[in-house]
């Protein structure tokens, strides 16, 4: 009996060290490989404050969702209706803004009917505003974008998912034309979004 009961803790120590062994193997990282890629495309309508004005924008995104949660995509978004220059100096002018870049964002809970997700988009912008008067184009073709968002979503179907959500948008770099600003063009906004996909 004796004999039996020092086996059992022979084999038991040799499968733990074993077993300390095998979890120093693996090293814990905080990027780890997705087990699950996911595809969605995006149709997004916003409304938010422009130079004054009610600016309407649409854009669409599409990306990857891996592992059901983490997003990673490329977005586009443009304004769709005339913003008219009250700026003296751009008199009978109209504006013109976009913005491009990559989009970064995590999912809470996505298998429930309602969730929600935080994202933030990152690019770049460009702001034009032609003068009738005289044809011609004024340019700031470089205007960084930082626009974080938090955004409520419905599960309508597997394939199906529509969101509503407000953002921020931040505009860096507006400096090349006059009398306008960063403030100008940062300011909040709220949107939908239509998404098509492979969530399940």
């Amino acid at each position: 009996m004796k004999k039996t009961f020092l086996f059992l803790i022979l084999v038991l120590s040799i499968i733990t060290i074993q077993a300390q062994e095998g979890e120093k193997d693996n090293i814990e990282t905080i990027f780890k490989k997705p087990t699950k890629i996911r595809g969605y495309i995006v149709s997004i309508t916003s409304l938010t404050p422009l130079n004054g004005e009610n600016a309407y924008m649409s854009g669409v995104q599409v990306g990857g969702i891996f592992n059901d949660q983490f997003i990673l995509g490329f977005y586009q978004v443009h304004i769709e209706n005339n913003i008219f220059e009250d700026d003296n100096s751009f008199i009978n002018s109209d504006l013109d803004f976009d913005h491009k870049g990559l989009l970064l964002g995590y999912i809470f809970m996505p298998k429930r009917i309602i969730h929600f997700n935080t994202n933030v988009q990152l690019g770049k912008g460009d702001l034009d505003i032609y003068n009738h008067d005289i044809n011609r184009w004024t340019y700031d073709d470089f205007i960084f974008v930082v626009s974080p968002s938090v955004e409520m979503e419905f599960n309508v179907a597997k394939f199906f998912r529509v969101g509503i959500g407000a953002n921020y948008r931040f505009a860096f770099d507006v400096d090349q034309i006059e009398n306008y600003n960063n403030e100008d063009f940062s300011d909040f906004g709220a949107f939908v979004s239509l998404k098509f996909g492979w969530f399940k």
